[in-house]
């Protein structure tokens, strides 16, 4: 079938699938790290959060997963070029390393807002989740701009989920007895 799409691709666009970059295991790994990481946050109890006052601008549920799913595919991509642009593997420690930090703290965002529902020291979390991806985007740019632009939209929706995170804090302070 995959044959089969890209013979149609070719013939309707020729040399279309030629211009496009190979795919290989280091993006397939990349993709199966990026989306793997976040198989290990344990589902969560929805009704908890529907319960909660929000603000009137929070987007509506369907929005998260919709948005989530293409910045992780971004996400993959940029992982996988910054592995392909390294001259020197030992290079990679740095920019995988905050990377990889990013993944772990959104996922403990994850834990400590949604499974743990602890809202005020939920905002740090957030705060460190959040200087976590500037810090990728920095530490991506100098093997690859393209790769650091592929994290920017992330950080444009973390920053919209960090002022929901407040908002949400300030809205339900009576609820908010857990400490961390």
């Amino acid at each position: 079938m995959v044959f089969c799409l890209a013979s149609a691709f070719e013939r309707a666009s020729p040399g279309l699938l030629g211009a496009l970059p190979q795919a290989d295991v280091g993006l397939l790994t990349a993709g199966a790290v990026v989306f793997g990481v976040q198989r290990l946050v344990p589902t969560m109890d929805p009704t908890w959060y529907r319960n909660l006052n929000k603000p009137e601008w929070t987007p509506p549920n369907w929005m998260f997963p919709a948005v989530w799913i293409p910045l992780k595919l971004a996400q993959s991509v940029a992982v996988w070029l910054v592995w392909k642009s390294a001259a020197d593997k030992q290079e990679l420690a740095l920019p995988l390393t905050v990377f990889g930090a990013s993944l772990a703290l959104g996922n403990w965002w994850n834990v400590v807002f949604m499974g743990r529902h602890q809202l005020q020291p939920s905002l740090k979390w957030m705060g460190a989740f959040w200087l976590s991806i500037a810090g990728s985007i920095a530490a991506f740019h100098p093997f690859s701009p393209l790769a650091a632009a592929l994290v920017a939209p992330t950080q444009l929706w973390v920053t919209i989920a960090a002022k929901l995170n407040y908002d949400i804090v300030q809205l339900n302070k009576s609820r908010d007895n857990k400490q961390d």
